[in-house]
This record gives C-alpha cells, structure tokens and sequence, in this order.
C-alpha cells in the first residue's frame, strides 16, 4: 500500500473544496456539477484505502465534510432558482397560447380589462 496515495487524494479533495467554499457565492451550476464529478472520482479512488486511513487522515476527511454545507445550500439555491425559471417559462407559455390561437377569418376576439 502507498501511504502517500491516500494523503495525496486527501490534500486534493481538501484543496479543491476549499477552493470551491471560497468562491461559492459566485459559482455556477457547470462549475459545481464540475466539481462533483471530481470529488466521486477521488472518492472512488479513496476507497481501496479505506482499511489503511490513519486518525490524521480521518480527521482530514471530516474536517473537508465540515465544509459541505456551504456547498449544498449553493446546489439548493441553483435548484430553487431553476425551478422557479421553469414555473414562469410554463405561466409564459399558457399566457401566450391564450393569445396565439388561430381564430377563424370572421371570428371576433374580445379581451375585457380589470
């Protein structure tokens, strides 16, 4: 077993997450589905080694699980922001339909105000 394999992922997974938690406010979806991505490959990578983890290591890893929160209010807040574009994109989209349907030649179309 390499010793300094498991380290070296570790100081990896912590720098790239301390990167990302400094630059959460103005991160985009890409960058933090970029991220993700990484982090599971590191995870993965981590785990023929997860017999071998010393205390500091353990202690590592938890410090780097303490910065998740930030990041998942982040992903949470992409998520509202999306689903909400989505409900006014469909409201657009009935509004719309209501005003650009094909009416007959002869046919009279009145829209009464409030």
């Amino acid at each position: 077993m390499d010793n300094n394999s498991i380290q070296d992922l570790i100081q990896v997974l912590k720098e790239m997450t301390i990167e990302t938690t400094n630059r959460i406010s103005i991160i985009e979806e890409e960058e933090l589905v970029s991220f993700v991505e990484r982090r599971q490959e590191i995870v993965h990578a981590m785990e023929k080694y997860r017999n071998f983890l010393t205390e500091e290591d353990k202690q590592e890893i938890g410090y780097i699980l303490d910065m998740d929160e930030p990041i998942l209010d982040r992903m949470n807040k992409l998520k509202d922001e999306a689903g909400s574009w989505m409900e006014k994109k469909g409201n657009i989209r009935i509004q719309q339909n209501a005003y650009q349907r094909a009416y007959s030649v002869d046919s009279l179309f009145i829209d009464h105000r409030k």
